[in-house]
């Protein structure tokens, strides 16, 4: 039995799932009480997304070993895929409970209660996990999403400043030991826009060039609100080396640029944002305010005028348009602008209060 489970478990490392499983089966036909061959095939679901089929199997490894924190551990880590979160909480609480010094568990705990919303007892988890594990990367980064919504910018800063540095201190790919059974893990990444999400790996080796990416993304966009733009515009460009095809990544860098005066630079980068999604308005917005502040008006209309054929509640792109269409001359057009904008921000204010 041990034979296969090593064997499986090699192939599993190697990412060759189909091997791996034919090995697990094996030694449960072999041996069919074995939580080891239930927990290492319950993990290789795990690994391959199939969160109910690795819950099923870690059931029945818990009949056969109820004290083993790490099958609680993955069980918990499915159910956080699934956004069970509770059961997640209450599974990851028994593996800290038979191990507690399991950072990986107060890692994944603090992912379920930040699903939960309950963002102080995600960071409290978090905090415990790094100090049991001060190398626990994705530890790092999602204390850093964490502390950034509690409005400790500065904190959030450092905590992704230490991630890049570990992330540069990581041994070369096949150089790094695995343990028998890794556990899952869930790096962080942040999108201002479109929210946070959370990409999957299960093998501890480090970040993927997009997750990293993800990161130098993040701290340019706390640094851009801690009004360091040189520092935020080097955090995009090293974004875009690791991962070249993000809009929002070239429209930042590009909105960056105009406020620091490299307007040509800045269209440059809205070109490119806008090459990579033709649909983005405020790209095109931000194109025609860096071809105005060059005195091009003309090429601002027609972006702006684009930008709100794409949102038309964009009120910035009203106040632009109509700065563009004053230096054209046209100056019915521009207070028409001008009147939408107000209108605009108008509704904005009778909708806050109305939620208030």
């Amino acid at each position: 039995v041990n034979a296969y489970l090593n064997r499986g478990n090699l192939y599993r490392k190697q990412g060759d799932y189909v091997a791996a499983m034919a090995d697990f089966e094996a030694a449960l036909q072999i041996q069919p009480d074995s939580a080891k061959a239930y927990g290492s095939r319950g993990l290789t679901y795990l690994s391959q997304g199939y969160y109910k089929a690795a819950i099923g199997d870690l059931n029945q490894a818990i009949v056969y070993s109820p004290k083993f924190a790490k099958l609680y551990l993955w069980r918990g880590c499915a159910f956080l895929q699934l956004e069970d979160y509770n059961q997640a909480i209450s599974d990851l609480t028994e593996a800290i409970s038979y191990k507690p010094s399991m950072a990986d568990a107060y890692h994944s705990r603090g992912l379920a209660y930040m699903g939960l919303g309950n963002l102080y007892q995600a960071i409290a988890d978090m905090n415990q996990a790094i100090e049991l594990n001060p190398s626990l990367i994705e530890a790092y980064g999602n204390r850093g999403i964490l502390r950034h919504k509690l409005g400790d910018t500065e904190g959030a800063v450092a905590d992704y400043q230490t991630v890049m540095t570990l992330t540069s201190e990581l041994p070369a790919p096949g150089t790094t030991s695995t343990a028998d059974l890794t556990t899952a893990t869930v790096p962080a990444t942040e999108n201002r826009q479109t929210g946070s999400g959370v990409t999957q790996t299960y093998e501890n080796t480090g970040i993927s060039a997009p997750q990293m990416a993800e990161m130098y993304s993040n701290r340019g966009n706390l640094r851009a609100e801690l009004g360091d733009s040189m520092g935020a515009i080097a955090d995009y460009t090293k974004a875009l080396t690791l991962d070249p095809e993000k809009a929002r990544v070239y429209n930042n860098r590009g909105f960056l640029r105009v406020q620091v005066g490299q307007y040509e630079s800045a269209i440059a980068d809205f070109d490119e944002a806008i090459r990579r999604d033709s649909t983005y308005a405020a790209a095109y917005n931000n194109r025609g305010n860096a071809y105005y502040q060059l005195g091009n008006a003309e090429a601002a209309l027609h972006d702006l005028t684009h930008a709100l054929s794409l949102n038309p509640n964009l009120e910035e792109a009203y106040i632009s348009r109509a700065q563009a269409k004053a230096a054209t001359n046209d100056s019915e057009g521009a207070l028409l602008d001008y009147q939408r904008a107000l209108r605009l921000r108008e509704l904005h204010c009778d909708s806050s209060l109305s939620q208030g």
